[in-house]
């Protein structure tokens, strides 16, 4: 340790300490604790000592504050290492005066232990954020908590309400490396699947379109909520993709890790910091000012491709109130308006799932239809329909809108080739021997209209790798 005033060091540990007492305001953060060690059966002094409740039970976290001329390196997180595990703790971070070594930081994310480990540099610590986040959607919200050394994004996208990822990335960078984590929610009071059958459910979408070997293995317990870990080698991401699933009463929190093989026992650590830690919220939404702006707008003379466009945005507003009834009377107002080209698309797209979440499934299948022949020659059609139907469409009814469209478009190949593929997936499950005659026709035509190299004949291998 360089020569110091004790004057100095006291100002840095206190500065430290009262940075984590803001970060951390619901656990009991405490400075210089001691603690007998379970392996050394000596007093171990700690700089800050983290102690949160959480539904898996009591988590500790170890802060230990280096004030040094140099950097930290591998044998300062080594050591570090030891000393956390010493004092049982889950959790360590070293906050250093001068930084850090790349070597050590990699040593800490992706070390050997069950430990989580971190290293902060203190200009770091003190922009300190993007650490929680309530991802919501309809009446459910959680409080997440980004495992150490990762920050959470809580930007919206498609399928992912909040976006985990190491710290210093962003999204786009951390979904190139293939390591980063997204959260969603699946409401079991419109639709009560358990947590198995939600995992079976995702598997069975993964298989249209790849390879897909699954295991589980044990995770965290929680007393309020039934876990579920799964781990899937997907093999057109080139990655695992580990899952893990919190089923409550009325929801089912999942939290979806894409991690490279020889790094996946950290990262599934993380997934599991993430479990440990995330907290259910009751959150009641009010759009009623943005619904009423839109009725206003809705009152002059439009054109109308701008009233199903704030039709439509209406019904996104109402169905994020959980008002399913006026969402799908706005929906089927934008769709009536505009019933074809990119319009009809996105408002299909936004009025399914509100459909799904009101169980009426004659309107959606319906709809489905009205989807398909919106540009049946397009796959992309066909898997929006697959994705809204899957979990609570029978499969027979899915090849029943399948084989009408085929038979509406019987001259244009192309057509009958995608619905013969698609025919071929759905029938996979109970009538292997059909569906290996739909991939056969749709080959055939496939070979004639596309070249040799597009996409769609490894998704024909990969389907016919999944009956055997």
């Amino acid at each position: 340790m360089p020569k110091t005033s004790t004057a100095s060091w006291k100002a840095y540990e206190q500065q430290v300490f009262q940075l984590f007492r803001e970060h951390y305001p619901n656990a009991n953060v405490q400075t210089n604790a001691h603690v007998k060690g379970r392996y050394s059966k000596r007093k171990r002094q700690i700089d800050v000592l983290i102690t949160e409740e959480t539904p898996a039970g009591t988590l500790k976290t170890v802060i230990d504050s280096k004030f040094f001329k140099r950097k930290v390196d591998v044998k300062s997180v080594d050591a570090f290492a030891g000393f956390v595990d010493d004092v049982g703790a889950q959790r360590g971070m070293l906050v250093t005066s001068r930084g850090y070594t790349q070597s050590a930081l990699r040593r800490a994310f992706y070390g050997p232990s069950d430990l989580e480990l971190d290293i902060l540099d203190f200009a770091e610590l003190q922009q300190f954020q993007g650490f929680t986040a309530i991802p919501y959607k309809g009446r459910n919200a959680f409080l997440v908590t980004a495992p150490l050394g990762w920050i959470v994004d809580a930007t919206r996208t498609e399928g992912r309400l909040a976006n985990m990822y190491r710290r210093g990335l962003n999204v786009e960078a951390a979904i190139e490396k293939k390591e980063f984590l997204y959260i969603n929610f699946w409401d079991r009071r419109a639709d009560p699947l358990t947590a198995e059958q939600l995992d079976e459910q995702q598997v069975a979408w993964m298989k249209l379109g790849s390879l897909v070997s699954v295991s589980h293995r044990p995770t965290i317990q929680r007393a309020d909520a039934v876990t579920r870990l799964r781990i899937a080698d997907v093999k057109k991401y080139g990655c695992l993709e580990v899952t893990g699933f919190l089923e409550f009463r009325d929801v089912i929190f999942f939290a979806v890790l894409l991690t490279p093989q020889e790094t996946q026992r950290s990262n599934i650590r993380r997934v599991e910091s993430v479990m440990r830690q995330a907290l259910p919220i009751e959150m009641k939404r009010d759009n009623t000012a943005l619904i009423t702006k839109i009725r206003e707008q809705l009152e002059h003379n439009l054109p109308l491709s701008e009233r199903a466009r704030l039709l439509r945005e209406a019904g996104y507003w109402y169905r994020d109130m959980d008002q399913l009834s006026e969402a799908t009377v706005v929906l089927e107002e934008s769709l009536l308006i505009v019933p074809d080209g990119a319009d009809a698309y996105y408002t299909i797209n936004e009025l399914l799932p509100v459909l799904a979440g009101v169980r009426d499934s004659k309107r959606a299948k319906e709809v489905m239809s009205h989807l398909l022949r919106l540009d049946p020659t397009n796959p992309t059609v066909f898997n929006d329909c697959f994705k809204h139907a899957a979990g609570w469409i029978e499969r027979r009814d899915m090849l029943e809108i399948i084989d009408t469209l085929r038979r509406e478009h019987s001259p244009n190949e192309l057509v009958l080739a995608n619905c013969d593929f698609y025919a071929g997936n759905v029938l996979t499950v109970d009538d292997p021997a059909s569906a290996r005659r739909r991939f056969t026709a749709a080959r055939q035509v496939f070979r004639k209209l596309l070249p040799a190299n597009h996409t769609v004949f490894r998704a024909l291998r990969l389907a016919e790798k999944q009956l055997h």
